[in-house]
């Protein structure tokens, strides 16, 4: 029996994670930069407005601590397949 998975496949998908998290994090900036053009807005309205843009930035960010403790374990995981495979039976 034999592990048919490469290090270099979990790298790409470490590096994969890494560009969803900074995608992640500029949507979320992206959001509230937003919100400080219309600081000048003062009705219920506007508050509703920046009540929900205010949610959808926190639900966007949510996934980013996640993805960033999986980076690790996936850094973990291609050091393990690379002593695996320098292992000659």
């Amino acid at each position: 029996m034999s592990v048919q998975a490469a290090p270099e496949t979990i790298r790409e998908m470490k590096k994969g994670i890494s560009v969803t998290i900074r995608d992640l994090q500029r949507i979320g900036e992206g959001i509230r930069q937003g919100m400080r053009a219309t600081s000048n807005w003062n009705d219920a309205q506007a508050a509703q407005f920046n009540m929900l843009m205010q949610q959808i930035a926190g639900l966007t960010e949510t996934p980013i601590s996640t993805l960033t403790a999986a980076l690790p374990k996936l850094e973990s995981l291609a050091q393990s397949l690379d002593n695996y495979n320098r292992v000659r039976f």
